[in-house]
Parts: structure tokens; sequence; C-alpha cells
């Protein structure tokens, strides 16, 4: 039977956030209602603006030895964030994506970005889309072509394995990576069939557990590398869509995550809270 956490709000006023990651003892996320990437302090106490756009962020990524890395959703672009704030465009992918979404970036800097597919705020029927890998060297191509609204991403500490959730799918999958960075061997981690179970951002941990947010069921479930759960933290705001985190602090264990009191038809109407739970086993370093 799966162990149950309730977690906490750390920090509230924010529109709608997307992109958690842990990043040099902070936690980073983006407000795409406000167009602004956020830095924040382990306690939620301090909270700086890394830098303000003039598109929707979404996910985040850093690379080694290079500045960060921001997702441009609604004009799909790749986009390094500089000291100063500002952002310069590295990749542009317009003509593969709608509505590019979530990301991570592997240490040398190749950016495996998620994408709705379609129009989802205008009701549109989803439909099979793919991935977007921007490599090293900016070459954007698209790999795996049958995902229904890719979502939550990342790689296994070795980088030999891509997780990726599918909102719509209702499933978490896993990836083979290849040397060129491709995929292949695609196999389902979790299949889910309750049209309430759709999954959004995920975490893994160091022992290869995937921490996946549930938008409506309030919740975090750790799903194990054989697809059982393990672990579920109940947020504080019941009701809420809950839609990213990631783990960090001190000693890696502090869940962070997205909530966010909004429906499809009111995102950017929603105020978003950052809550937080403690669990046992940390991210990966």
């Amino acid at each position: 039977m799966a162990k149950i956490t309730n977690a906490e709000i750390i920090r509230e006023g924010f529109g709608y956030l997307e992109g958690f990651r842990w990043y040099e003892n902070e936690v980073w996320f983006s407000d795409f209602a406000a167009k602004k990437v956020y830095r924040m302090s382990s306690d939620g106490d301090k909270l700086e603006v890394a830098s303000s756009l003039d598109v929707k962020p979404s996910g985040l990524g850093f690379p080694r030895n290079n500045n960060p890395l921001v997702v441009g959703m609604d004009d799909c672009t790749l986009r390094r964030i500089l000291p100063n704030g500002n952002t310069e465009i590295i990749a542009s992918f317009k003509d593969k994506a709608y509505e590019a979404n979530d990301m991570w970036v592997s240490p040398e800097g190749r950016a495996y970005i998620t994408q709705f597919g379609y129009d989802l705020f205008k009701g549109g029927p989803p439909v099979a889309s793919h991935l977007i890998i921007v490599h090293p060297d900016g070459t954007v191509e698209t790999d795996e072509e049958d995902l229904i609204f890719p979502n939550g991403v990342q790689l296994t500490a070795d980088g030999k394995t891509l997780i990726v959730s599918e909102l719509f799918g209702l499933r978490l999958n896993a990836f083979d990576v290849k040397e060129d960075g491709r995929l292949s061997n695609r196999r389902v981690v979790v299949q889910y069939e309750n049209e309430l179970d759709v999954l959004d951002g995920i975490v893994l941990d160091a022992e290869g557990g995937i921490w996946a947010t549930m938008p409506y069921r309030s919740e975090v479930r750790r799903v194990a590398p054989d697809g059982t759960v393990t672990d579920i933290v109940k947020t504080a705001t019941e009701g809420h869509l809950v839609v990213s985190c990631t783990l960090g602090g001190a000693d890696g264990r502090d869940l962070y995550i997205a909530t966010a009191d909004a429906t499809l038809e009111t995102l950017y109407e929603g105020t978003a809270r950052v809550e937080m739970a403690r669990v046992e086993i940390p991210g990966i370093v």
C-alpha cells in the first residue's frame, strides 16, 4: 500500500507555474501567465525574477558550463537566459511543433522538448505528436511520432533512458537514448485507464522512481520502475490542478510542487502556489 504524505504551501501569488527544476541550490520555475522565470530559495522566503519575456515561458534546462535555457511556448523557440535576464533565441521549431511545453537538457546541452501538438485551449481534439530534439550545435529534429500530448520529461542519471509522460495518453513511457541522442525501444512504465489519471510534470529520484503530478487528483505519485505506486503526496489545495514538481533542498528530499486554482478555461486567471513535502528518497544529483 502506498505511503501517503501531505504537502504544505510555502509560497503564493503566482499566475500559472510550470517547468520546476532544482538548480544551484534554488528552485527555478516559469510563470507563463506572468511571462516570467523565477528563482526561489529552498524555504520559499526569497524570490527573484531570473528573466522577463515577451512570450510564455515553460520548460527550463541547465546544460553544463552554460547559461540556463527556457522554452518559449507560443513561438516554439529555445532561448538562452543571459546573466542580465534577457534571452536570446538559439533555436526555432515553429514548423515542427504546436505550443511547446516542458523540457529536459542533458549536461552536454541536448534539449528534449515536449509539445501540446494541438489547440488545447480552443477545445481541439487530442492528436498524436512528436518530441523535439535540439542538439548542442542547434540542429533541430523530431523523434517518436505517436505521443498524445507529451508532457513531463527527464533523463535518467546515466543519460541512457528518457522518461516521458503523456497527459492525455494516460501513461509514462521510457525510451533508450542512442549515442546520437535519438530515441528507440519505447516501452510503457505504467498505463492508466481512468480519464482522471492524466499525467503532467515529472521528476526522477535516485532509485529510479518517477514522481508524476496528477492534475485532476490533487496529488503527486511516485511510480517505481515496475509501475507500482509506492508513495503519494497529497497537496494542500484539494481540487486545484497539480502540474509540475522537482526534488531539491539540502539533502535532495524536498519535493516542490506547483498547484493552480484554475481550469483549462481559466488557466490565465488562476492563482498558483508552490507547495512542498518531505520524501524518503533524494533526487538525482
